[in-house]
């Protein structure tokens, strides 16, 4: 992403065909936008005036396919799977977006949906509300936790084994749509609804607070379109009102997005101005620089930056930039090793091409992408780097190109070619790779929502911990047989705790989790040990192989 920063005389034709219609229907795309800037241009603008002329060529091969070809044919998917083939030359993340894709994915991008803002369950066959969202339409109009939604507009959808797919689209529309919403609150009350639809905002960090009384923690879960102001809302309040000294950045499972959020950020975390963050540069793309600006608004000491194999792009921007400045330290496992530049444009037939265009390249000039000579091999790394012991080892680390590069303070080596390997490793837990444990995890956001609808007590945060135990004795025993009986009472800590943190994300907020959960997460316990243990880099360069 930019960082989206959301073709004998009768023999020879049948051969050349379906290249033909690709390599035409690949020039006939138009209107699109760069995601580094997510201005909008003309794609046409960008294709040789020789080569426009043969657009045309697109629609006349289509029109002669549909009137002589031998059977029927749907003109859209023959459209597709034509762009789509083109694509498949390409690397794995030059794609195509479909017109039933593109809102969606620009919402996502965006940070909204269009909706009434509640967030639910599907159980028995009835669609019940978790929660709403602050300030939105279905908390306006009443809506509350635990109400269970009989129709929508005069159409029965509790006990009618409808789809939950079918049932979230009858609750989406245009904005200033109005729905009318039957309910039936937990005491069995019945009462309607009606509720304007509208945007919903998305929040694209999730959280930020204190985890001692210097260190901040903010989670980021993608680069979307407000990342920006909405990590400096926490960054603010966090060092003003907490006295926040040193900040850690969760980057795990953030798989990138708009490179302008990410570098704004950065810019953020080093007070000298002009300070190279990223550079990109392709073959038709020239070299574009993102330094720093040098106006801070707030002093961080120390910076710890947390990363998995789930960390891409943007988050590999952060990372790299940090630690090729040795501004801070980075802790995890091996990145996920996307480099790859991306700029969308909009198609004539409502889709969307997101097309690489170049490549970017950290401070020290590394390029982190993984190979795609073998694509097969490119979608199955999860699967390689648990075979060779990566996950569990740091030894078992690849180095991609294995070419070492240099930090710029300190001369540490670090590795491109492959992501960002971290200065400390974290192993990831074992646990996630036990098929019975994850069918057991998964199961208890509804288990514990069903004990909660079912209870008349007054549960609040001082009960909480009580209540848990009571749930996780049931969830227990009702869990338990001979296949995996071992597999539950080797993780009944585990059990405990997600049910005690789905209690107070159901009761309280998602503050409230993170204040819960960090404390026991190997990744935090990693970063207050740097923190406090040690105030050089260099305590944590290891010797290369060059060196050995």
């Amino acid at each position: 992403m930019k960082d989206i920063v959301i073709s004998k005389e009768k023999d020879t034709f049948k051969i050349w065909q379906p290249l033909a219609l690709s390599i035409m229907l690949a020039l006939g795309m138009l209107v699109g936008y760069k995601m580094n800037t997510q201005d909008q241009n003309s794609l046409i603008s960008l294709i040789d005036k020789d080569k426009a002329g043969s657009v045309g060529s697109v629609e006349e091969l289509i029109r002669f396919i549909e009137t002589r070809y031998v059977d029927s044919l749907d003109r859209d998917k023959l459209t597709d799977s034509a762009i789509k083939a083109v694509l498949d030359d390409l690397d794995p993340h030059s794609v195509y977006i479909t017109p039933a894709q593109l809102n969606g994915v620009n919402d996502e991008m965006e940070g909204r949906f269009r909706g009434i803002g509640v967030e639910i369950f599907y159980l028995d066959d009835t669609v019940n509300v978790i929660n709403t969202i602050a300030g939105g339409p279905a908390e306006k109009s009443g809506v509350k936790s635990f109400d269970k939604l009989i129709s929508i507009n005069d159409s029965l959808v509790a006990g009618q084994g409808l789809k939950f797919a079918d049932i979230r689209k009858m609750l989406r529309g245009d904005i200033g749509d109005e729905l009318e919403l039957k309910l039936v609150s937990k005491s069995n009350e019945s009462r309607t609804a009606h509720i304007v639809i509208d945007d919903i905002p998305v929040s694209s960090v999730k959280g930020g607070v204190m985890v001692d009384d210097k260190t901040g923690y903010i989670k980021i879960d993608r680069f979307g379109a407000n990342t920006y102001r909405e990590f400096m809302d926490f960054f603010q309040s966090l060092t003003e009102k907490e006295g926040m000294k040193n900040v850690i950045i969760d980057l795990r499972d953030n798989p990138g997005g708009y490179l302008p959020q990410a570098t704004n950020i950065l810019s953020q975390l080093f007070k000298d101005k002009g300070n190279l963050m990223v550079y990109t540069q392709g073959k038709n793309d020239k070299k574009q620089e993102y330094k720093t600006t040098g106006k801070t608004f707030f002093r961080i000491d120390k910076i710890a930056v947390l990363i998995d194999e789930n960390s891409a792009s943007g988050s590999e921007i952060m990372a790299g930039a940090i630690q090729d400045w040795d501004r801070g330290v980075i802790i995890g496992r091996r990145s996920f090793g996307k480099g790859l530049v991306q700029e969308q444009y909009d198609l004539n037939n409502g889709g969307a091409l997101r097309l690489t265009v170049a490549r970017y390249y950290t401070p020290s000039g590394r390029s982190i992408q993984r190979t795609y000579d073998d694509k097969a091999n490119y979608y199955s790394d999860y699967e390689e780097r648990y075979y060779s012991g990566e996950f569990f080892s740091e030894d078992s680390i690849a180095k991609g190109n294995s070419e070492i590069y240099k930090t710029m303070k300190f001369g540490r080596p670090v590795f491109g070619g492959g992501g960002i390997t971290p200065d400390i490793f974290i192993p990831i837990d074992s646990s996630r790779f036990e098929p019975k444990y994850g069918e057991i995890m998964n199961e208890i956001p509804q288990y514990v929502f069903r004990k909660l609808a079912g209870n008349t007590a007054n549960i609040d945060s001082s009960s909480i911990s009580r209540f848990a135990e009571t749930i996780t004795n049931s969830y227990i025993s009702s869990k338990v047989t001979p296949e995996n009986k071992k597999v539950i009472l080797s993780y009944q800590n585990d059990i405990k705790n997600k049910i005690e943190s789905t209690l107070i994300k159901y009761i309280n907020d998602e503050t409230s989790v993170f204040k819960f959960e960090l404390p026991n997460d190997e990744f935090i316990k990693a970063s207050l040990e740097y923190f406090y243990s040690s105030d050089k880099l260099t305590d944590l360069i290891k010797p290369t192989a060059e060196e050995n």
